[in-house]
């Protein structure tokens, strides 16, 4: 009673009141229950008034009767907590989130311009180098874009990865040319899914002709994001360098390309909200400034999605009456009826986020079949990986990942998995990635406690003999280049090839064929392995042993020019065309 005296009556509600008229079919059932039962026992009209004492026995009615009332007792207060009955809000803890930067850096061939000394890509990268020594404290990613857009370095707090690949980064490394805004726009959007605080983007680019202002608008109000443009740019411009010899114009029908600022387009953006302008200084000022504008808004506090949330949930307080109205559902086939009651009972103690995600995830075909049924189904009809969302066990997971080409989470899956076979599928799941190293590490642990394993023997034998490939290579190249003789200064030794050395080759000799540079053997070059072959698979488990791996690049230009190409290649990234060629 003392419990009751404190329901505040003014603030009482229902949290799920959107399920109400899921008691009518409830009261229907009921009914139809209570109908029915009542057809059953018109036999006893046909006994004898003077027998009916002797036949039945007296209290049989009314305890029907009370089990009768107490069923629409139990399934009415189920429902009502079912409902969420609430009238005290709760004062939960605020989540505390912080913004995120992304630098989009334009590589198109007009970034060459020199109307902003010493030309404005390079100017872009001391820009940024500054905007990075200001610390803005968030988490920043680099992209890069022309016709297509790539990140170069995901979300970090580690500046000085992101400024190691910005230095090495030109127009030529890109796969398409031109400057695409829509592939932009695409890759931004993938960077800012369901972003709880407000995103900040810095748009470096010399070109704002393709750049419309209703995208712009549409895309800033969807992604919660402020887009920070920095025009790299005169209005005066200057002439586009040519993509082969920078000392030249790039000219189409004759006629050399300028490249200038557009301040007509430049002026529209001005206009949009959460658009901004930055202004290029001499010094660093316009990048200290932002810098602290971002380090001063970096932690937010998240909003609650619904109001429901700050509202304490007091269904469970009637799991007290019912309970002890349960008693008395203690006789021969009432107790499958409560069925009912604690399925309707249990959401009471689902909170209402967890209430509509389990409805939306909710098939009817999930009261046929189980979760691992209906992933078994999908993996035999090649869909590996819906297969895999719905699996529980790591391995089952981890081979509907590995088959459908998501090497990463098939890793992840793998790691959880203790057993000799999951061991055996993480190892070719990291060859699969290309650390062999990795590879190397996990069968040899896999065979030194298995050696039974034949195929994961075999598997270690050709690892350690495409790590050995590679040793010996890089030392073999390291030689060569170190003892290369002067190209005059060479002397021929070659009685097939008089040409070289300083001699004077006779006719004779040039009508020679010249001596192949290199043999063809049955082995494949690295620059072809990009990653490992298709005939890899985890049935067969061998590393091809004609594999010649080379000497890998520390350079993360070349690195990152191979990236790009192969994301194009590989349909992985799109290609805009754009009005323009450079």
């Amino acid at each position: 009673m003392e419990f009751l005296k404190d329901i505040d009556w003014d603030k009482f509600h229902f949290l799920r009141p959107d399920y109400i008229w899921m008691a009518i079919p409830m009261a229907i059932i009921i009914l139809l229950g209570i109908f029915f039962y009542g057809e059953n026992n018109r036999w006893k009209k046909h006994i004898a008034k003077h027998l009916q004492p002797y036949v039945i026995q007296n209290g049989t009615t009314w305890k029907s009767r009370l089990l009768h009332a107490s069923l629409l007792v139990l399934f009415g207060l189920g429902f009502l907590g079912f409902l969420g009955p609430t009238w005290s809000e709760e004062k939960a803890p605020a989540k505390k989130v912080s913004s995120k930067l992304v630098i989009a850096l334009d590589l198109s061939q007009s970034m060459l311009t020199t109307d902003v000394s010493p030309n404005r890509l390079e100017r872009a990268k001391f820009k940024i180098n500054d905007l990075l020594e200001a610390n803005p404290r968030a988490e920043t990613a680099l992209i890069v874009f022309s016709g297509s857009a790539h990140t170069v370095v995901p979300f970090t707090t580690d500046y000085k990865i992101i400024q190691d690949n910005l230095d090495g980064l030109q127009p030529h490394m890109m796969p398409a040319r031109g400057t695409g805004f829509n592939m932009v726009f695409a890759k931004l959007q993938t960077l800012f899914v369901d972003n709880k605080a407000p995103g900040q983007i810095v748009l470096i680019t010399d070109d704002l002709e393709g750049l419309n202002s209703q995208t712009v608008s549409a895309f800033v109000q969807e992604n919660n994001v402020t887009l920070n443009v920095y025009p790299f740019a005169s209005e005066l411009g200057g002439h586009v360098p040519s993509f082969t010899n920078h000392k030249y114009d790039l000219k189409i029908k004759g006629k050399p390309v300028t490249s200038a600022l557009q301040t007509d387009n430049l002026n529209a953006l001005r206009g949009i909200d959460k658009v901004k302008i930055m202004d290029l200084t001499l010094d660093k000022s316009d990048v200290t400034i932002f810098a602290e504008t971002v380090s001063d808004h970096l932690i937010f506090e998240e909003k609650p999605k619904n109001e429901d949330e700050n509202w304490e949930d007091q269904g469970y307080w009637l799991i007290i009456p019912v309970m002890i109205l349960f008693l008395f559902s203690f006789r021969k086939g009432w107790s499958l009826l409560s069925v009912m009651l604690l399925v309707s009972l249990s959401s009471c103690s689902t909170t209402e986020e967890e209430g509509k995600e389990d409805v939306a995830d909710f098939q009817f075909k999930d009261l046929w079949y189980t979760k691992e049924y209906q992933a078994q189904e999908e993996f035999d009809n090649q869909n590996y990986i819906a297969a895999a969302k719905d699996f529980k066990d790591p391995l089952r997971q981890g081979v509907a990942y590995y088959k459908g080409g998501d090497y990463t989470k098939a890793r992840e899956a793998f790691e959880k998995d203790s057993t000799a076979n999951g061991l055996y599928n993480l190892g070719l799941t990291y060859a699969k990635l290309g650390n062999l190293e990795k590879a190397q590490e996990i069968f040899t642990t896999l065979v030194k406690n298995n050696p039974s394993m034949e195929q994961a023997n075999r598997n270690l034998q050709n690892i350690n003999e495409v790590l050995a490939g590679v040793s010996k290579m890089s030392v073999e190249e390291s030689t060569v280049e170190g003892e290369k003789p002067n190209a005059k200064n060479e002397q021929n030794t070659s009685p097939e090839d008089l040409s070289g050395g300083g001699q004077k080759a006779t006719k004779k000799d040039m009508e020679k064929e010249r001596l192949e540079e290199t043999v063809e053997t049955g082995k494949r070059k690295g620059k072809e392995l990009d990653e490992l072959p298709d005939d890899f698979k985890s049935g067969k488990g061998a590393i091809p042993k004609n594999i010649l791996m080379r000497k890998v690049d520390d350079d993360p230009a070349l690195f990152l020019t191979h990236k790009f190409k192969y994301q194009v290649k590989k349909n992985q990234v799109e290609v805009e065309n754009t009005q323009t060629t450079w």
